[in-house]
């Protein structure tokens, strides 16, 4: 009797384990945690870039009305008393003068006089700086003069222009030492020649 009683308990025991085993099985609360899957990444493409056109460079023409004078090349003037004292130009035109020709025997002298000559020009009381050019055995312009070995010194100016009318002209030759011209005479130093021409404009 008491082997009936003490078997009872044992076999109801043993039902509820297996509810228990089955019912967790079931549910999935005896397999261990449960794991939560990582959120899916979701890419986003980068927008489409639209290819920009190239910079092309622009031209601003130049207005119709716009035009361009050429300056005209000056007009050129030997001053020279055997050439002449009076000289026609156009007025309100560069002029390129030259003046103060000298004119020695021999190139040897000729470079002496290169290093003492000085000629001062004046167009109506107004100083007019020029540049003593090399010794040449050739005049710059008009009335040549074909004297064998002589060698010449000349100043050369260029001038913006001369109003209509007449102008004085004065130069002044001066030499820093004595010196002979190689024809026997001898100038300086200090002022040896003076001569006067008229510029005439029309």
């Amino acid at each position: 009797m008491n082997k009936k009683i003490s078997t009872i308990p044992s076999l109801f025991i043993g039902f509820l384990v297996i509810i228990l085993i089955t019912s967790g099985c079931g549910s999935g609360q005896f397999l261990g945690p449960t794991l939560t899957p990582s959120p899916t990444l979701t890419l986003t493409p980068s927008p489409t870039q639209t290819p920009t056109k190239p910079l092309t460079p622009t031209h601003t023409p130049l207005p119709p009305t716009a035009t361009f004078t050429p300056t005209p090349a000056p007009q050129p003037v030997l001053l020279r008393r055997k050439c002449g004292r009076d000289y026609l130009v156009k007025p309100n035109e560069p002029i390129q003068i030259f003046y103060g020709g000298w004119g020695v025997k021999g190139k040897e002298l000729a470079d002496q006089w290169a290093t003492s000559l000085i000629v001062e020009m004046t167009i109506d009381d107004e100083v007019i700086v020029g540049e003593l050019k090399p010794p040449t055995d050739i005049l710059p312009y008009n009335c040549t003069t074909d004297v064998a070995n002589v060698y010449w010194l000349y100043y050369t100016a260029v001038i913006p222009g001369l109003s209509p009318g007449e102008h004085l002209v004065s130069v002044k030759f001066k030499s820093l030492r004595k010196l002979p011209d190689g024809t026997g005479p001898t100038f300086g130093p200090g002022q040896i020649l003076e001569q006067t021409f008229k510029l005439i404009t029309r």
